[in-house]
């Protein structure tokens, strides 16, 4: 087309007796291919870069960074060579993804990818596919969040205080590779899973690490203002009306039968209760745990977790969590935390830029309950004394 526009715009300059400026055919030129983009669409929309061919074809860019300053006090005798004041900076969690819809608008896609925050190294995190039917119902295939605790259900980037508690770290099954049914209407909605077992993130079906299955069952019924999408954080921003949240789960898997597996049954019960206000907001949980090793004693552990959000001003908001695992007898002590801070929202009621700060006192040693261990994603260290603090000061940005 080119070759044929510079003839005829150089007849009609002649005719014309006006001179021809390329720059008018590169400027044309300029303008029709903003037009295709246009028609197609590309740009920036509700937090992310997207791409679209206009109809089912979509691709969305996303990611985010958790930035930390940390500090743990200990005391000096169990502290061993790191001493009884450790600090520093952490990249938490460094996640890129890509989400969107391929065919049929009902079939969406997301795979998302987090840089280690030791090594750098670049792994999978979530890479699943999903059909949603017009009845409510849809179907999940792929690597996901098991739908068993409310509070690892909740984004990273929606949590209401710095890092999850130690009780769902305790007794949340995480991510699995599996199949999912799942159904949402106005009121109720609900999950059931058949998966390799909990915490079998990035595994083959002969790993050892996986149970031989797992299968998991979760429903959540809501009152009140708004929809389900408003539980998609703990926080209540100001302004809103009343609502409330009621969530139960249980799950079970076993091995022993794939080679190098552990034949240990493991069933497990949650229940859970949200309530949010104008600018205020209380959560609730409990999870209850049996696991049955074959030829060993089954034992039973307990754990709870409490917290709560207000509001002081549009954009900052103060928080505070009681969190408690009570092991089996086998398991050794129980082990409580107390957590309290602040959130400051630099854009209103958005997460996008958020700043974070809070410190958690750990009422008892870590090493003598079997069930918790010592982690820097929470800032807990190994000690041998009660009384061990934290502080944790984080600058998250999502795009």
């Amino acid at each position: 087309m080119k070759i044929i526009a510079l003839p005829l715009a150089l007849i009609a300059g002649s005719a014309s007796a006006q001179s021809f400026d390329p720059a008018d055919e590169l400027r044309a030129d300029a303008a029709m291919r903003t037009s295709s983009l246009a028609e197609t669409g590309a740009g920036w929309e509700k937090g992310n870069f997207f791409i679209t061919d206009g109809g089912a074809n979509t691709l969305k860019v996303y990611g985010f960074t958790q930035f930390r300053y940390l500090a743990n006090f200990r005391d000096e005798d169990s502290a061993g060579e790191q001493g009884d004041f450790t600090h520093g900076f952490q990249m938490r969690r460094t996640r890129l993804g890509m989400k969107g819809s391929i065919w049929d608008k009902n079939l969406t896609f997301d795979i998302v990818g987090e840089f280690s925050r030791s090594t750098g190294v670049f792994t999978l995190v979530d890479g699943f596919a999903q059909y949603k039917f017009d009845n409510g119902m849809n179907v999940r295939w792929g690597q996901f969040k098991v739908p068993f605790m409310r509070e690892e259900l909740i984004s990273d980037v929606r949590q209401l205080t710095v890092e999850r508690s130690t009780f769902n770290t305790v007794f949340s099954q995480m991510r699995s590779q599996g199949i999912q049914l799942g159904y949402e209407g106005e009121k109720f909605r609900g999950w059931a899973e058949v998966s390799d077992g909990g915490n079998a993130i990035n595994t083959d079906f002969t790993s050892g690490s996986e149970a031989d299955f797992g299968l998991t069952a979760r429903g959540e019924f809501r009152w009140g203002d708004g929809d389900f999408k408003r539980f998609e954080d703990f926080t209540s921003w100001r302004g809103s009306k009343y609502a409330g949240l009621v969530g139960a789960a249980v799950h079970y898997h076993d091995g022993g039968e794939t080679g190098g597996t552990t034949d240990t049954a493991v069933f497990s019960a949650t229940v859970d209760v949200s309530i949010e206000g104008d600018g205020w907001n209380l959560f609730a949980a409990g999870a209850w745990r049996n696991t049955d090793p074959a030829g060993g004693a089954s034992t039973d552990d307990f754990g709870v977790v409490v917290q709560g959000g207000f509001f002081f001003s549009d954009q900052c908001e103060a928080f505070a969590r009681y969190d408690a695992i009570f092991p089996d007898d086998a398991n050794g002590d129980d082990f409580h935390t107390l957590t309290a801070g602040v959130n400051y929202y630099v854009s209103p009621q958005s997460h996008a830029v958020k700043i974070s700060a809070d410190v958690q006192y750990y009422f008892n040693d870590e090493g003598t309950n079997a069930l918790v261990s010592p982690t820097t994603g929470s800032n807990l260290l190994a000690d041998t004394e009660d009384g061990q603090v934290a502080l944790r000061v984080q600058a998250q940005v999502m795009f």
